[in-house]
């Protein structure tokens, strides 16, 4: 499948997916969607991606799905589908993926593109980045898993408190609220986001996979869950070739050579 509405490029182990619709200042459409459903597989079962970034062309991230071109005459039924597809086909497959996912936020992001980057496991954030759940002000309620993602990070009466009044947060409070993990001056943010990613991919996929994981499974699984998912994932681990190269490689004093490519997680045992 070509991409139009995305641009997806790899380099040392790190995939860079670019929303590319700058004139719209990225707005979602079902063609970009469509585009991303085909992708975030690729991106799974690819071994020569370790990690991945998302960002967006232009001055924004994303400025949530494109009213100007939303179709108007769908069903409440077709409505239905269309947005158990994208939670279910886009966002939790995202959310999901084993291999890291950092959000690089170049600008504003709004609505749906506010939540897009919840679903990554951080945010890096441009000084010129901004955040709105903007959905009151057209009458929905937040989309893209926002009501599930939004007071994880920033706690409920926060998650509330966004969601009511609509208000636009920048990098600053969004850093001093929780949303962004990192707030790095506009033309740096794809330097500082490379160099994360550079950190992640030296290290044993497996092991990165399943930390994220079970950190995913943390937050809604009970201490005593908890206990038998990492018996589970560190014996699945200690029987790794990428074990027995870390244990030679400290032994050694050298860096390791993980080659266990590409590593996915079966979702039968969680």
């Amino acid at each position: 499948m070509s991409y139009q509405d995305i641009i997806f490029e790899v380099s040392d182990r790190i995939a860079v997916v670019t929303l590319n619709r700058p004139d719209s200042m990225n707005a979602t459409t079902d063609r970009l969607y469509g585009e991303l459903q085909d992708l975030i597989p690729k991106l799974r079962k690819d071994p020569e991606v370790g990690c991945v970034i998302l960002t967006g062309a232009g001055r924004g991230f994303c400025a949530g799905a494109d009213l100007k071109n939303r179709r108007t005459d769908l069903s409440p039924l077709q409505l239905s589908a269309r947005h158990r597809w994208i939670l279910t086909e886009i966002m939790e497959p995202l959310y999901r993926l084993e291999k890291p996912v950092i959000a690089a936020v170049n600008g504003a992001a709004a609505g749906a593109g506010a939540n897009i980057p919840l679903a990554c496991d951080f945010v890096i954030a441009s000084d010129r980045a901004s955040f709105t759940q903007s959905f009151a002000k057209v009458g929905l309620v937040p989309d893209f898993g926002g009501l599930y993602f939004l007071q994880r990070a920033v706690g409920l009466a926060r998650a509330k408190e966004l969601a009511f009044t609509a208000r636009k947060v920048d990098a600053a409070e969004a850093l001093e609220i929780g949303l962004v993990s990192k707030v790095v001056p506009h033309d740096d943010l794809l330097t500082e986001a490379r160099a994360m990613a550079a950190l992640i991919v030296q290290n044993a996929p497996t092991s990165v996979a399943l930390s994220k994981s079970l950190l995913n499974k943390s937050e809604y699984a009970t201490f005593d869950q908890m206990v038998e998912y990492e018996v589970f994932a560190q014996t699945i681990s200690f029987v790794t070739p990428d074990y027995m190269e870390g244990v030679m490689a400290f032994r050694e004093k050298r860096k390791p050579n993980f080659t266990s490519g590409p590593a996915q997680v079966d979702d039968s045992w969680r």
